[in-house]
């Protein structure tokens, strides 16, 4: 038997804070995330993940003639459909690369138990140590803001491979249409005096949702399943399942079940699951000098070479009503900001309380508290191990919490 084994290498920080509670291959950007793509190219082989400890699904991975590595942060797409079936037919001791990143690495057993065994954080290099190395060019996110920038070309990629030939099965015959590249799944309620508008790219929406009158939708977009839009500009962007989306959104990403209800902008802004926007919160993408926008993450500054970059907001974390977030902040997992006003810091740490001049540690109780009022709403359960993932993290980022606190007084 052969199988695949799809994993996170050791560059996951540069993924935050998205990434505190997710392996990376299991991120959005476009209609899918980077693990569906491969369950999709790979149908026909077992797939087991590798991720951090705290992340991972405890799956016992059983004997195997050969066992095909894939790095999670890389894309597969239609057009790589060459090198998808060169990567099935390959023998072992192989390992394909991208300047120096490994993609996929093709092991047997002895070799693949043996290096899994003596890697640590140095993954890359354990994995593919001493093997025969291949370069090839594939699409490879680095960063968390790449998701971002190849979001629209991936959408219409994602569209053209999963879409293109099923055709409406959704009604959304009340919406002004505009453009033929649009896929609606069934239940789907468009009213009038809504707009969807392909033209420059094509729209996708997943089953169940519904798009209220004034709403301006503008391709390429994925809207997921169960998805509420209820007015107000959207361009560029995709959310998740669940999500809850009004005011002005342009080339952003939001992760399922997460409210963005009221007026307000985002733009080129990557944010997490669990999240509330409240009324007016806004952010900035662009610096009045139109600079290079450098972002902290965990503390490490990176310049990022692009000069539109929003903000990055981790699972769970609330913003209150009126609140103006910097260009290119990072905010951490399970944070509490309020207060109107212009967040000026880079990095807010994950359960922060309140605002660059009033700053308390949200407690572990408190947020454990109100998760659990939220999932509720939405039919949701807050398990156990929702509970272990909060504390991990809550301990994690003690430090980083600390000097936040600290820097305040």
């Amino acid at each position: 038997m052969d199988c695949i084994i799809v994993f996170e290498d050791e560059n996951y920080s540069r993924f935050y804070p998205i990434s505190l509670s997710r392996p990376t291959y299991s991120l959005l950007s476009g209609a899918k995330t980077n693990l569906e793509r491969i369950k999709h190219h790979f149908s026909d082989f077992e797939i087991f993940t590798i991720c951090r400890p705290y992340l991972a699904n405890h799956s016992e991975i059983p004997h195997f003639d050969k066992a095909i590595l894939i790095n999670g942060s890389c894309v597969f797409q239609k057009k790589d459909l060459g090198f998808i079936k060169e990567l099935k037919n390959s023998n072992p001791s192989i390992a394909y690369v991208k300047n120096g990143i490994p993609i996929a690495i093709v092991l047997s057993q002895e070799e693949f138990r043996k290096r899994l065994k003596d890697s640590s954080e140095d993954f890359s290099k354990k994995i593919t140590e001493g093997l025969k190395t291949i370069e090839i060019d594939i699409l490879t996110f680095s960063y968390i803001w790449d998701l971002i920038f190849h979001n629209q070309e991936l959408i219409i990629s994602d569209f053209d491979e999963y879409f293109k030939d099923k055709g409406l099965q959704g009604n959304i015959g009340d919406s002004f249409i505009y453009g033929k590249e649009i896929f609606a799944d069934n239940n789907i309620s468009a009213d009038t005096f809504s707009v969807i508008d392909s033209r420059e790219g094509p729209v996708i929406i997943g089953k169940g949702g519904s798009i209220k009158p004034f709403t301006y939708l503008k391709g390429p977009a994925f809207i997921g399943d169960e998805c509420k839009l209820v007015g107000g500009k959207i361009s560029g962007s995709s959310f998740g399942s669940g999500c809850r989306i009004g005011g002005e959104v342009e080339n952003s990403i939001i992760m399922g079940n997460s409210n963005k209800y009221h007026e307000g902008f985002i733009g080129h802004s990557y944010i997490g699951e669990w999240v509330n926007l409240g009324a007016l919160a806004t952010n900035s993408d662009l610096k009045n000098n139109y600079s290079e926008i450098s972002v902290q993450q965990n503390g490490i500054i990176t310049k990022t070479k692009r000069i539109k970059i929003g903000c990055f907001i981790g699972d769970h974390s609330k913003i209150g009503i009126g609140v103006c977030l910097n260009t290119g902040v990072v905010i951490g997992f399970s944070c509490n900001l309020f207060g109107g006003g212009l967040i000026m810091e880079k990095e807010i740490p994950s359960f922060a309380w309140g605002n660059d001049f009033l700053r308390r540690c949200f407690s572990l109780e408190n947020a454990i508290k109100t998760a659990k009022i939220v999932l509720e709403r939405r039919n949701f359960t807050f398990d156990n191990k929702a509970l272990q993932l909060f504390k991990y993290i809550f301990d994690e980022s003690k430090m980083q919490r600390k000097a936040w606190l600290k820097n305040g007084g």
